[in-house]
This record gives structure tokens, C-alpha cells and sequence, in this order.
């Protein structure tokens, strides 16, 4: 026998039913074992476009079913009746030539009087809503995937350039970076959150920077001095242009560092070459130019002296001082030249311990005088270097001189150290003392540049001759007031 569900509850209950069931486009069902009662609410009745007074059974789950799918719901009511366990299916029925998407879901009872429970949604209009949503998002895969493959491609050319590539937010803090870029600088972008102004040397430098990009949205070949993690300073060409990003409205700031530092050291040192062989020749000539009428001065003055009385005063006191004069020229001349030509070297190994101590030893008593704080910091078991001993201690010896002379006596504080590092020895000579200016550095080595007032500035015109005779680098790092340090690279035979 079968019964109608709306037969079994009261009236008002059973307009509230199909008021609901109508809104969400569903039909409720049940089913009675010990009976094989099946009862379809007036919802379901109306999905599949039935009668009131047509007759219910399972066969009428798969009226009007789509072809492909009556196995699929067949073993599934099956299953139900047999097992009567919970579960859910979709299918499709034709209805009026249109197909129509049904969701049919199944909940068993512990209730004797009902074994199972189960609901038919409609949900054609969300599986039509879904079918556009797969093609929309079907073409959006496929520009997705073009803009995926032009990424990729940027991307690669952005992680494979050899020249550091950084991106920074308009609050000019670093959002990416390259690794030519992390190794450049030796920052971690994406964990330090890098404030952009922390790569100058210059904060003056940055605000340059900074307004000519707000001003024109790029800047190109922009010379400047950036610094490494380490405090290591690279002369560095920089190209910055601004981004708009069309979705936020803001943008980034895209830039490209060209490190300059190697060339501009060739370019210096190519300077300092030429100004050596510049000074050779001016010596030369000079002492051609001098000595010769020099000789002919000395000649005459030892003719006069012969000639004028002993107990002439007068005259003894200025032909004496025309042979003090006659000899500063001389010695004058001597020492250009000394400065100037080539090193004749006799080389030997040496132990770069040793030969500091013994330099040292022989600025004892200039430390002394001055009560200067001796500091040593050389590594044990340093490689020996092949030099020539006594002309490296006279050039360490005048380096250490300057730093002495550019401290305040009591206070100052002397460091030397010698380390191997990356193929090469470094012997560094730091100071305390008043520092030199910036636009002292690249004259630091020219003959007869000097601050000092009794100074003739060959000292270290002559240092760096005997350094590059042997091939050794130099370079000088000084803040004003803080102090001046000198490194002496030379470079190790490979292992």
C-alpha cells in the first residue's frame, strides 16, 4: 500500500513543508523496509513532473534519467536497499527537453517505522553556474598560463642576470632581489625587511636618489657609492625606474646595479702609474737640470773658500750657507729620484710575523716618545712571502710613522694585524689618529703631497713605489676624527 508523506502530517505542517521544499528546489523521501513503503514529498513530485495519484516506486528515481547515468543510480539504490547506509549521488533526468542536475542524498533511521530517509535537490542553476564558472575560469587558465610562461621568463632573466636586480616598495623598502644581488650586498631581502637608504655610503647620496625619482619616475647612470653588509664600499652605476601597478594603484621601483668598484681601482691605480712615470721623468730631468750647474756651484764655492781668509766671519757665514743650501738641493733630488724609479728587489721568503716584530722594533722608540697603545692581531702559522725584506720594512715603517704622527700623543691607539684571506695576505695598519678627508684619498700617494709642515711628501710616494714593485695593493679606508687604516694585499702563489 502506498501512502502520500503529506497524508501522515497535519495540515499546516505540510504547507510549511512544500513552502520550504518549493524555495530550495528540493522534494524530501522515505522508505519502509517491513512495508517497502516508499513516500515522495509533494517537492519531489513536482521535480520529476509527476501526478499526485501516480504510484511511487524505486523505478521512479530513474524516469526521464539520462542514459549514461541509469547504471550509476540503479547500484546505488541498490545499495540502498540493501545495505541502507548513507551516502549521496549526482544524476541527470530530462525534463521538457532540458536536462536538469539532481543531487539525491540518503540518511538511514534507527526508527523501526522508517529505515531511510533521503532528499532530491535541483541544482540546475548551480550546476550551470558552475559550467560557466569552468569555462570562465578555463579562459582565465589559459591567460593565467600565458602571463605564468612571461613571468617565468622574466623571472629567469631576473635570477640568472649577472648584475644585482632589486625591487623596492614605495616606502622604499627592498621587496626582492636577485641573488646576484644577495651575494653582492650579503643581505637576506625577504627576512631583514632592508630599508633601501641602508645600501649608501651617503645619506646625502640617497636623497638625491630618492627626489629625482619621485621628480621623473627613473634615473639612469647614477654613480654613487653603495656598502655592503660587511661595510665593504663598491662604486656602483644605478639605474632605478618606477612600475605602476594597475590593481592597488601603487607600484614598485625596479633597479639595476652595475659595479663599477674594479674598473675605477684599474682607473686609479692606471692614474697612479702614470703620475710614478710622470715624476720619473720630471726627476730625471730635474736632476740632469740641477746637478750639472749643482756641481758647478759646489766647484766654485770650494774655490772661493780656498781664496777668502780664515778669520773673514762674514764671509765663512755665507759661504756656509750657500753649501747648506747646495746639499738640501742635492739631497732633495736624491730622494725625488729615489721615490720615483724602479726598485732593484734581492727577494727572499720571509715570515710576515717576523718581519713585523722587527719593523715595530724599529719604531720603539717613536711609540715610546709618543706613549702610544700598541695592539698586534697577527694569525699564527701565516704563509711566508717572497720579498724584498729590507724594502718592505722601510715601506710598513713610513706607514706607521704617518699613523703616529696623526695621533694624539697618550691617547693614541696603534693596530696591526695580518690575516690570509681569499688567495692573499693583508697586513693592516690602523690608527686612532685625525683621519685624512675625502678629497685627500686620491692624492694620498702624489710626490710632494703633504699636510704636514716640515713634510716634503715623498715618504709615501716612495712606499707605494716599493709596493707595486712588488705587486702589492693598496688600500686606504679614513673617517675624519676616527682614524685611518692601511691594507697591504699581497697576493699568495696558488696551492
Amino acid at each position: 500500500m502506498v501512502k502520500k508523506l503529506h497524508q501522515t502530517l497535519d495540515q499546516e505542517q505540510q504547507v510549511l513543508l512544500n513552502e520550504a521544499e518549493s524555495l530550495a528546489q528540493m522534494g524530501s523521501w522515505r522508505w519502509t523496509e517491513h512495508t517497502d513503503e516508499l513516500v515522495w514529498s509533494e517537492g519531489l513530485y513536482n521535480i520529476f513532473r509527476k501526478d499526485a495519484e501516480d504510484m511511487i516506486l524505486w523505478e521512479s528515481f530513474l524516469e526521464k534519467i539520462v542514459a549514461e547515468d541509469a547504471a550509476l543510480v540503479t547500484a546505488f539504490l541498490q545499495e540502498i536497499k540493501i545495505n541502507k547506509q548513507g551516502s549521496a549521488i549526482n544524476y541527470r533526468i530530462i525534463i521538457d527537453g532540458q536536462v536538469r542536475y539532481l543531487f539525491l542524498t540518503v540518511k538511514p533511521q534507527s526508527d523501526l517505522n522508517i529505515n531511510v530517509l533521503g532528499a532530491v535537490v535541483d541544482i540546475t542553476e548551480h550546476k550551470e553556474s558552475e559550467i560557466r564558472l569552468q569555462k570562465s575560469h578555463l579562459l582565465q587558465s589559459r591567460i593565467i598560463q600565458e602571463l605564468d610562461a612571461k613571468e617565468k621568463k622574466y623571472r629567469t632573466l631576473f635570477e640568472r642576470s649577472i648584475d644585482p636586480i632589486f625591487l623596492a616598495s614605495t616606502s622604499w623598502e627592498l621587496a626582492d632581489a636577485n641573488n646576484s644581488f644577495l651575494k653582492f650586498f650579503g643581505y637576506d631581502v625577504l627576512k631583514e625587511n632592508l630599508p633601501l637608504a641602508s645600501l649608501f655610503t651617503s645619506s646625502q647620496d640617497f636623497n638625491l636618489f630618492r627626489d629625482a625619482l619621485r621628480d621623473q619616475n627613473f634615473i639612469r647612470e647614477f654613480e654613487v657609492s653603495l656598502i655592503t653588509r660587511t661595510d665593504v664600499r663598491k662604486i656602483c652605476l644605478l639605474n632605478c625606474v618606477f612600475i605602476p601597478e594597475q590593481i592597488s594603484g601603487l607600484g614598485y621601483y625596479q633597479g639595476i646595479i652595475h659595479d663599477l668598484t674594479l674598473r675605477k681601482r684599474a682607473e686609479h691605480e692606471m692614474l697612479i702609474a702614470e703620475r710614478f712615470s710622470l715624476t720619473g721623468r720630471i726627476a730625471r730631468t730635474m736632476a740632469h737640470e740641477v746637478r750639472n750647474p749643482l756641481a758647478n756651484l759646489n766647484l766654485a764655492l770650494d774655490q772661493l773658500q780656498d781664496e777668502i781668509p780664515a778669520d773673514n766671519q762674514s764671509a765663512k757665514l755665507y759661504t756656509d750657507i750657500i753649501a747648506r743650501s747646495a746639499n738640501r738641493i742635492d739631497k732633495l733630488v736624491t730622494e725625488l729620484l729615489t721615490s720615483s724609479k724602479p726598485n732593484e728587489l734581492t727577494l727572499s721568503l720571509n715570515n710576515v710575523n717576523v718581519l713585523i716584530e722587527e719593523t715595530l722594533l724599529i719604531a720603539k722608540d717613536r711609540i715610546e716618545l709618543n706613549h702610544i697603545q700598541l695592539i698586534v692581531n697577527c694569525e699564527a702559522a701565516l704563509p711566508w712571502i717572497l720579498i724584498d725584506q729590507d724594502k718592505i720594512k722601510m715601506a710598513l715603517f713610513n706607514i706607521i710613522i704617518n699613523a703616529i704622527e696623526a695621533m694624539v700623543p697618550g691617547v693614541g691607539v696603534l693596530t696591526i694585524s695580518a690575516i690570509k684571506h681569499a688567495g692573499t695576505l693583508v697586513i693592516s695598519i690602523a690608527d686612532n689618529g685625525t683621519g685624512i678627508p675625502d678629497s685627500d684619498l686620491s692624492h694620498l700617494f702624489d710626490p710632494f703631497f703633504t699636510r704636514k709642515t716640515m713634510g716634503m711628501g715623498l715618504g709615501l710616494t716612495s712606499t707605494k713605489n716599493i709596493l707595486n714593485s712588488h705587486n702589492v695593493k693598496v688600500e686606504v679606508k679614513s673617517d675624519v676624527g676616527c682614524g685611518t687604516t692601511f691594507s697591504l694585499n699581497f697576493i699568495l702563489p696558488e696551492e
